[in-house]
């Protein structure tokens, strides 16, 4: 659960913009809500009776919840309509340690590469020639960054990742015999990106493999040669996207999705759980299934 630190139930509303009604209790660590102890910073997403019989009588703890406690607890209650994501901010600016900023002595980096200031990178991590680490990103131990790989700012990469290898891309000649397409791009990510790990991103053949400003993904997903994902989308562990594949903004690929060669994507569409998306997805769309189908408008 980490170190205690120390805060109070003023700071955290004030952070968050938000009023503390109560005591201004003082906070040591973050806990969940049915295991409260004294100091304790806890958050409830949506008002249930049971909550109050839980945490009403504290009066040690900061409770961060949905409109509904006010004049029902005894402790700091701060009001918030998007409870799971103010916790998330004051546990950011309040609880998170701060990652090591320092280049681990067994990592391997090429002369040629240009890394940033404030940029971590873990044991073993190899670096290539010509690639761009941009300020403040932390790569973790064991993850491989080929060639003239493009990382903007402020991003992580997750351990036993590899960015930037050549895709999977043949052609057959007479005698079926298949025969590799060279691929000569990049992987360009943008600021705020973090990556999973055990990802593998593949470079472009001719253009650029595109993460675009704050993509997420999870452990163990796979993007191919020449995909772009727009700002803000998301693509959940074990996910495969497939060559040429253009995904919009804010968009959620769910776990075990996968997306055939050169589809679109819409802006704001949802990939269901196990879909197997063979045609492009309007914008706005839920699709779910093999093969996907509309479920509804999201």
């Amino acid at each position: 659960m980490g170190d205690p630190v120390s805060v109070t139930a003023r700071q955290i509303a004030d952070h968050l913009g938000l009023t503390l009604q109560g005591p201004d209790v003082a906070v040591t660590r973050p806990y969940p809500a049915d295991a409260a102890e004294a100091g304790a910073f806890v958050f409830v997403k949506e008002f249930q009776e049971r909550w109050v019989e839980v945490l009403g009588a504290r009066e040690d703890i900061c409770l961060l919840a949905a409109p509904g406690f006010a004049g029902r607890v005894r402790g700091g209650l701060i009001e918030s309509r998007s409870p799971r994501l103010d916790f998330a901010r004051a546990l950011a600016k309040f609880f998170m340690p701060r990652e090591e900023r320092v280049i681990a002595p067994t990592a391997r980096i090429h002369p040629s590469a240009n890394i940033g200031a404030d940029v971590a990178i873990g044991d073993f991590t190899v670096i290539g020639a010509g690639v761009v680490v941009g300020e403040g990103t932390v790569i973790r131990s064991h993850v491989v960054i080929y060639p003239n790989t493009r990382i903007g700012k402020r991003c992580l990469v997750k351990s036993s990742t590899v960015i930037g290898e050549e895709g999977f891309g043949f052609e057959f000649d007479p005698a079926g015999v298949p025969i590799r397409i060279p691929h000569l791009g990049r992987v360009v990510l943008g600021d705020d990106v973090e990556i999973g790990s055990m990802n593998v991103i593949a470079r472009g053949t001719l253009g650029d493999t595109v993460l675009s400003h704050r993509v997420k993904t999870d452990d163990h997903v796979f993007i191919a040669h020449n995909v772009f994902i727009g700002e803000n989308s998301v693509v959940i562990a074990g996910a495969e996207v497939s060559g040429s594949v253009k995904i919009g903004r804010d968009v959620w690929i769910a776990p075990q999705a996968t997306i055939i060669n050169k589809v679109s994507i819409g802006d704001r569409a949802m990939v269901g759980i196990g879909a197997v998306v063979t045609r492009s997805v309007e914008a706005g769309m839920i699709v779910v299934g093999n093969p996907a189908t509309v479920l509804k408008k999201r």
